[in-house]
Parts: structure tokens; sequence; C-alpha cells
């Protein structure tokens, strides 16, 4: 496979005359690159690498088409976390075949239809959109599975190269959840694709991106206002939960039988059903044999506008963001206003990191402590709940920046810095700790750099040897409870890096695959990190799992978060406490009441009680018997708003649990 790499490499410095050039570009600065080149008429070749704080693919792709079809595909090199790639396509005589790491299938099929790459290079899709302007309605089958749609939105005129030209935004949907935006030439070629995180756009004509992004983004942003009015109902009369069995969350009971009355987005009245008096012209919810119980929160999250159906379809009505770009604080505006659908953003983190290489990809990124002491009172300034420290951050900066932030009123979490101990970074001010892995890499030294892949795969070697029940163990969770520091594992995100295998379903979705698009589907067998170590790995995620129920036995803190698929990831993540032996009331709790003490909000939120805002979920089901049940939403209310679950999720092309 190197070899075959090589080659393509050496293709490209032969064809240079013929080579279209792209910028990879993330938060200003050059990351990446990719190349287009032609062997002769029908064949087409990529290259596309770029760096993600040591993260990042590296992929060959070759095309052959016919009559406007990509009838011949192949793909090598490595995806974005170093996994080996090997991928083939063909048609031919009505029949396509491809070949990839977790697929081996074949399909016979009428007519024309495109291939859905498992690991695609971003502009391979001119051949894509080439081939849906010819199909009837822009519309063609696609193997595996689904349909795919491209609509042109507008034209827009600027200057290339010293020439006024027209570029072409077209749209991109049936794949599931929302549309999808691209930027290409008159002749279909593609120029660009743009985001808030990373962008990649012909050579040259980086400045260019500001321009484009501002008029995405107010398509995007139009998309998503629509979104909010149609799927969301404001109630202005009160709604009245009959006949509903509540969970009390503080003591981690059931009360059978209550009416709930919701006047002005605040819970006005609790009580047996047949004592409460219903108002006049209210709204009447059947709760029968149904859980009512305050919504979840998610502690780590990335919020963006595309999202915030996930989470609220999911029952996760609160939110801490942990990091973002600068415009957050109006995102965060328009979500309280309604004008955009999402949970309440209740704890802005403002990120910071050290420039370098391994630097994150947005906030604030300091090349001086002297910086980084101005980001702290920059993001004070801006109405910031605490500040995120990154990777790169050096070791001696902790403490005067923690200190800073102390000063300020803000709290200080994040990574443990590379060459730094979670111990050492407690000490300095850390009042909570993002990630298991953070955890465990306290037990294995101070001397790795885990700036990048290493924070992960130094764990999955070694961390199966950490004795969680020595006194190593126990002197650390002693000092984490005497400084009352804060945990969120995110453990699900090691159950997947860890223990899935690739062409077997992950763990814990057997019971909701269904529900997925096609496209969607894929991803839940792509499998975790490469490794020949999957002992070591499944034993280190058993140290987790263990070290999970060692922080909660120990009077330890935690709130869970996930920093992956909004809602679905956070149910997993639930699930996964259970598993560790937290009992299912201790979860819920977790999940609700403890984190909104912890962002400072139990006045208003976290029980399902008489005075506090109505972020409330209606289940179909119990969790306190099942905790699987948490994925059973069937109404979600924020307030004012009510939303159904199985509306939003059709919206995107998602089925419904059964």
């Amino acid at each position: 496979m190197r070899v075959l790499v090589l080659v393509c490499l050496v293709a490209t410095s032969a064809f240079a005359a013929d080579t279209t050039r792209y910028e990879v570009i993330s938060s200003g600065k050059i990351t990446g690159k990719h190349l287009r080149w032609s062997h002769g008429p029908g064949q087409t070749s990529y290259h596309y690498e770029f760096n993600d704080r040591g993260r990042g693919p590296k992929i060959v792709v070759h095309l052959k088409t016919s009559d406007g079809l990509v009838v011949e595909r192949t793909a090598t090199g490595h995806d974005y976390f170093k996994a080996p790639v090997e991928e083939s396509f063909s048609y031919a005589n009505g029949s396509a075949q491809w070949k990839n790491h977790i697929e081996n299938d074949k399909k016979q099929a009428e007519g024309k239809l495109l291939y859905s790459p498992l690991n695609s290079v971003p502009a391979e899709i001119e051949l894509t959109l080439k081939a849906l302007i010819k199909a009837p309605g822009h519309q063609l089958d696609v193997v595996p599975s689904g349909k795919l749609k491209a609509t042109h939105i507008k034209n827009h005129s600027t200057k290339l190269d010293g020439l006024t030209i027209e570029l072409e935004l077209y749209s991109f949907t049936g794949s599931g959840g929302p549309p999808q935006y691209l930027w290409f030439t008159p002749k279909h070629d593609f120029f660009a694709t743009i985001s808030g995180w990373s962008s990649t756009i012909v050579e040259g004509h980086s400045d260019l991106i500001e321009e484009l992004k501002e008029l995405q983004d107010e398509l995007e942003e139009e998309y998503f206002y629509q979104q909010a009015k149609k799927l969301t109902e404001v109630t202005t009369e009160p709604v009245a939960i009959k006949n509903v069995n509540v969970l009390d969350i503080a003591k981690g009971v059931i009360i059978a039988g209550q009416t709930v009355i919701i006047e002005d987005g605040k819970i006005a009245m609790i009580g047996k059903a047949k004592k409460v008096d219903v108002p006049a012209h209210a709204t009447i919810i059947d709760g029968a044999n149904k859980t009512l119980m305050p919504g979840l929160w998610d502690n780590h999250v990335h919020y963006d506008i595309s999202q915030g159906l996930y989470h609220i379809a999911a029952g996760v009505t609160n939110v801490k963001d942990m990091g973002n770009s600068l415009d957050l604080p109006n995102r965060k505006k328009e979500v309280d206003e309604g004008a955009l659908l999402g949970p309440d953003i209740m704890v802005m983190s403002g990120f910071i990191d050290f420039a370098g290489p391994f630097a994150g990809p947005t906030g604030k990124i300091v090349g001086t402590l002297e910086e980084g002491l101005a980001a702290v009172d920059f993001y004070s300034d801006k109405g910031y709940q605490q500040v995120k420290l990154y990777s790169s951050i050096p070791v001696d900066w902790v403490k005067p920046l923690a200190e800073r932030a102390h000063q300020k009123n803000l709290k200080v979490v994040g990574h443990i810095p590379s060459f730094m101990t979670a111990e050492r970074a407690v000490r300095d001010g850390y009042d909570q700790i993002i990630h298991m892995n953070m955890v465990m890499l306290n037990f294995l030294g101070d001397t790795l750099d885990t700036r990048s892949m290493g924070r992960f795969t130094k764990v999955g070697e070694r961390a199966g040897k950490v004795d969680v029940d020595g006194t190593s163990a126990k002197q650390f969770v002693a000092l984490l409870k005497e400084k009352n520091v804060v945990v969120d594992p995110t453990i699900g995100i090691f159950e997947q890096m860890f223990v899935n295998k690739p062409g077997k379903l992950a763990n814990g979705y057997s019971s909701i695959i269904s529900m997925f698009p096609a496209e969607f589907k894929r991803t839940f067998y792509y499998g975790g990190l490469p490794t020949a170590h999957d002992p070591e790995y499944s034993s280190s995620l058993d140290k987790m799992m263990k070290m999970l129920k060692l922080l909660h036995s120990s009077g330890i803190t935690i709130v869970p978060g996930t920093d992956d698929f909004p809602g679905f990831a956070l149910h997993r993540e639930l699930e996964l406490y259970a598993q560790a032996g937290i009992s299912n009331a201790e979860v819920l709790r977790a999940a609700t009441l403890v984190s909104a003490k912890v962002a400072g909000k139990d006045a208003e939120f976290g029980t399902v009680e008489i005075g506090k805002k109505a972020n409330l979920i209606l289940i179909d089901g119990d969790p306190l018997k099942n905790i699987s049940d948490v994925r059973k939403v069937e109404l979600t209310i924020k307030g004012r708003s009510l939303y159904e679950p199985k509306s939003l999720y059709a919206s995107y092309g998602f089925g419904f649990w059964k």
C-alpha cells in the first residue's frame, strides 16, 4: 500500500501542468493540501491530506468515468486516525461492486447510480455533481443505499486571478441530516468547501473564505431559523400533563398518578391527578404509563446550529459548551430567544491553547503567557463561565492562568497539558478534568507527549496495567475530593476507540440502528483505533470503567458529557455508567440535578419541582428500571416550547425508536 501511495505522488509531479491545487485551512493556517490531476479522458486522480493535532488522513483516489458516471474507483492511504485505507468500486453491465474495510458487497441496478465512498476526498464531489445535473430531478440512486439530490442555490460574482467570475453554490440532500453546501466553478469543477472549523479551497484564494462563509452562513442560518419555526410549538396557554409518573430525582423514586401543570414556561403545580384542577384552555398531554423527568444535560458539547435538533430530539435540554468559535455568545442568544433550535447553553468555555503544530482548532491560540492571561480577560469580559486549557499549554503556565481565571470568577477545566500529570494540574488550579484518558494518564508519568495521538494510543496500550485499587489511585482520588474537582469522563469515546471492530456494529446501538439513514448506519460499523494491541486496549477500557466506579463511590462529582454525536452518544454514556456499577438513580441524578448544581443552576433546573423552569422530558418507559429507556423520549419541553422527537428526527431522514 505504501508503494501505491508513492507511485501516485510521483504521478502528481509528472502531471504538474494539469494539476489543480487546493489548500486545507484551519484557524487561518494552511494545515494540508489537496490535488487533482488527469491521466487522460475519463481518468481523474486526487491526493488529499491534512494535519489536525497529529491526526488526519492521507488518501489518493483514482477514478474512471464513462458517460459522466464513475465506473471505477480506488482509494489508498490512511484515514483520520491513521487506519489503512484500501477501497475499491466498479460498475459494469448493471452490477455495482464495492469493497472497503467494513464492506464487501455487490448490487444489481438499473440505469445510472452513484457510489458513496467510505473514505472520500472533497474534490471528487465534482464528478457527483456533474452526474446529478444530467439526471432527472438532479437525483440519483446511491449504493450501498439511498438517494442523493443536488440543488443549485445561487451564483456569486467574485474576483479570481484578477478576473470577475461566477461561482456556484449547490446543496446536497438525501443522505440524512441538514443540507450540505459546496462551491463550484461555472464548469462545475470543485472550488471550495467552507466551514467554521476547516475549509478546503483553490490554492492562493484563502482570502475568499470569509466572503464565501458569510454568504453560506446566511443561507444556512435561514434554513435553521425556518427549522425552529416549523418544529417548535410555542405555548401561550397552560400545559397539563395528566396521569403521569413523575421521577423524583433527589430521592430516586417514581411518584405515580400525578398531574403536572406548566404555566409561563415554569412548573406551577404538581399533585395527584384526581385532585389537580386543570386550567381552562390548557393543552392536555396524556402521560399515562409514561415517566416525566428533568431534561438531560450534556456537559461536553461544541454547539453547532445543525446539531441542535439532535439534542432536543434526544431529550437534552441543557448543555455546557466546551470550546467554540468566538461568536458563541451570539449563538447562545439566538437559542435563548428561540430563533435557533437547541438546548439551553448553560456554560460557555473559553478555549485557550499554545500556538504550534498541535494547537487546537478554535478559540484563542496564544504564543506567550501574557497573551494567555489576556485571553482569560477576554472570555471574562464576554460573559463566559470558565476557560478550557488544551494539550499544548506549557506546564508552567497552568498555575498563573488558573489564578487569573479564579480572580475573574471563572472555573478552569480542560485537557491535562502534555508532560504534566493530572495531580499537578489539580494542585495548580484545575476545577474539572475532561476525558477519562486524562485521568488514566496521571498514572503513566509526566514524560509523555500527549498533544496528538499519544493521548489515546498510550492509554490504550498501558492503562490496563494501572492498579485502580492501589495506593497511587486512592491518593489521587483523595486529592480530587479534597479539591472538589469534577470529572467529565466521556467514556463512550473510549469504548468506540478501544473495542469497536471494523465491520461489526458499534457497541450499544443494536436496538436503535434501524433509526438511522443509510449513510449514518455505515459509521457505526467503521471500528475504532487501528491497533495490534486488542487485548491491551480492551483491558484499558475495563480499567477505565473501574476507575469510573471508584471515582463515583469515593464521592467525586461525575458529570456526563460526550464530545460526540449529539443525543445518541449521551444515552450511551449513561448506559456505560450503569454498566460500571452505578445505580440507575445515581446515573440519572448525575445527568440532571448534579449537572445543574455544578453549573450553579440547580435553583432553576434539575428536578420536577414547583417554580423551576419546565425543561422536562416525557419517556415511554421507566429509566429507573431500565436505563436504556432514556432513549424513548416522546416529548421534550423547554420552557414554553414543546417538541415532538418523532417529527424532529423525520425532518433529518431518521426513523423513530420502537
